[in-house]
């Protein structure tokens, strides 16, 4: 588990967060809510993640970190903790609000709570409209350790 730390030593806050490098199974950017992709198996299930396919799914993991061109590919995923680099679906997201996603890879305030429908993260910073201006906290699901 990560420390929060705060010493004054190096002047930083040190946020604490949690990756995961999977294989990409289509192109993913920086910054897309990425999910479990369970219909490829090729280097074991649960290591290939694909971007959100559909709105609030309860697979999403996290948010990409670094992109993927292709299939095959290698992508470093965000699983847990403070994350700047999500993209907001453009309609903007309140500080507070449980966060889950779009069928089109980018963060969007949950709609009803339910079975079907789950948060992967909250809202700490407000996005506006503008898509890129929020901050999000990925809930950890200790899926990767």
């Amino acid at each position: 588990m990560a420390i929060l730390k705060i010493d004054g030593v190096d002047g930083d806050v040190q946020r604490p967060k949690k990756f995961a490098t999977l294989f990409a199974t289509a192109a993913i950017a920086k910054g897309d809510v990425v999910e479990i992709d369970p219909g490829t198996t090729t280097n074991g299930s649960g290591m290939h993640v694909k971007k959100s396919s559909a709105q609030d799914n309860e697979v999403v993991i996290g948010v990409a970190e670094t992109a993927a061109a292709a299939a095959g590919d290698t992508v470093r995923v965000q699983v847990a903790g403070f994350n700047a680099n999500a993209v907001d679906s453009g309609s903007g997201i309140t500080a507070g609000e449980a966060v889950g996603c779009n069928n089109a890879g980018k963060v969007a305030t949950v709609g009803d709570l339910d079975a079907n429908q789950k948060a992967f993260a909250v809202c700490i910073k407000t996005y506006s409209s503008s898509g890129s201006d929020g901050e999000i906290l990925i809930y950890d699901h200790g899926f990767y350790g």
